[in-house]
């Protein structure tokens, strides 16, 4: 008995629902906002009633009544049913997609709670909307790799910081990589790279040549070096290849290498003796088979205005702070500095030095190994765009 009163009155719910669903089918043929406004506070109610789910005739009638009204209702309402589905997890999913692809003010609530966009749809509105939708995408938690990869890919720099930002989002390798190196032309990517939590060391101390001091700084005392030190073979392979290239960028300098290194001549009094004759070449030459690092590095060191990168090469090589103190003056007096402002970045440079252990030295210089044939890249396209 009790069975069959529920069921009936299941059967008066379902034909009140069709009923109410016939009444909005001639609603909509009114073309007025009046009735635009019922037609969808009505479907709404039905979608959100705790009376059951809608049949599958039911769902596909109030999704094709929504699809060809959504558009053409005031944004007013669009935007009260969007916030509504957000936080819905039973929404009709066509209907989420449509209210995420209008217009960044309606989209908003469901771009940023709505779970059931799934990963296809978020990247399909990465692709084909505006950088104000890619924005609040950004801002999602959680981001998988493959949306935020699309992300990267179409964001303006404003998305990509607020990327950046979310530590949330998962980061690709390969997205990483793209965003330390562009992170040299766009600095507001600096401080927010570097503070990831997912940022490989690797990357990290690539970063080293193009950030600020303060940002050196936190390179040196956050990211853990443990990760990529190189063994013994690996070294003495690098060792060959650098004197290699030595020879390459310049004969005679290295005929001149080898005879100090057999006479075991090779040190940094000769190094600073160079630079006193202006020997620039010689000076990176020596210095590159000493630190045992490609001569490409080394020239950045020496041209690197702040004397941070020269520091960690020194420190890793047993220089002390005198023998530093006048290499960095000497390459400031070769490039044209001014005595003044010598003095005072030579100051802040010993600051540096003496901040810096020899153990951290040393292990820096083995990122910079590792990180060989990315300095040469970047070399090669400064030489070509020269």
């Amino acid at each position: 008995m009790g069975g069959e009163r529920c069921s009936t009155m299941a059967e008066g719910i379902r034909e009140a629902r069709l009923a109410s669903l016939r009444d909005l089918v001639k609603l909509a043929q009114d073309k007025t906002q009046y009735s635009r406004r019922v037609i969808f506070e009505n479907i709404n109610d039905l979608f959100l009633s705790s009376e059951g789910r809608l049949s599958d005739r039911e769902r596909a009638l109030m999704i094709d009544i929504m699809s060809k009204l959504l558009h053409e209702m005031e944004m007013q309402v669009r935007r009260a049913l969007a916030a509504r589905l957000a936080q819905m997890d039973t929404a009709p999913r066509e209907l989420v997609v449509m209210l995420a692809n209008d217009q960044v003010e309606v989209a908003y609530p469901i771009l940023r709670n709505s779970r059931l966009l799934s990963d296809p749809d978020l990247v399909e509105i990465v692709r084909h909307r505006s950088q104000e939708h890619l924005l609040v995408v950004a801002l999602r938690a959680p981001l998988s790799a493959d949306v935020t990869d699309a992300l990267v890919d179409y964001g303006n720099e404003h998305v990509i910081e607020q990327l950046l930002k979310n530590q949330d989002a998962v980061l690709s390798r390969r997205a990483l990589e793209y965003l330390v190196g562009e992170s040299q032309r766009v600095d507001s990517f600096q401080e927010p790279l570097l503070s990831r939590h997912d940022l490989p060391s690797d990357l990290a101390h690539r970063m080293f040549w193009w950030v600020s001091a303060a940002l050196r700084k936190e390179i040196l005392s956050r990211f853990t070096v443990d990760s990529i030190l190189l063994d013994d073979c690996l070294q003495e392979s690098a060792r060959a290849a650098i004197a290699e290239a030595t020879g390459r960028r310049d004969d005679h300098v290295r005929r001149l290498i080898d005879g100090l290194v057999e006479a075991n001549a090779l040190d940094y009094r000769f190094l600073i003796q160079a630079l006193r004759g202006s020997k620039v070449s010689l000076f990176i030459g020596g210095l590159s088979y000493l630190a045992r690092l490609d001569p490409v590095i080394v020239r950045r060191a020496v041209f690197d205005a702040g004397g941070e990168s020269l520091a960690i090469i020194a420190r890793a090589t047993g220089a002390d702070r005198n023998v530093f103190g006048s290499m960095f003056l000497l390459l400031r007096q070769t490039q044209g500095t001014p005595l003044e402002t010598r003095s005072h970045k030579l100051e802040e440079a010993l600051q540096f030095f003496d901040a810096v252990t020899a153990d951290r030295a040393r292990a820096v210089l083995r990122f910079w190994r590792a990180d060989t044939e990315y300095h040469r890249a970047i070399a090669a396209m400064e030489g070509g765009a020269g």
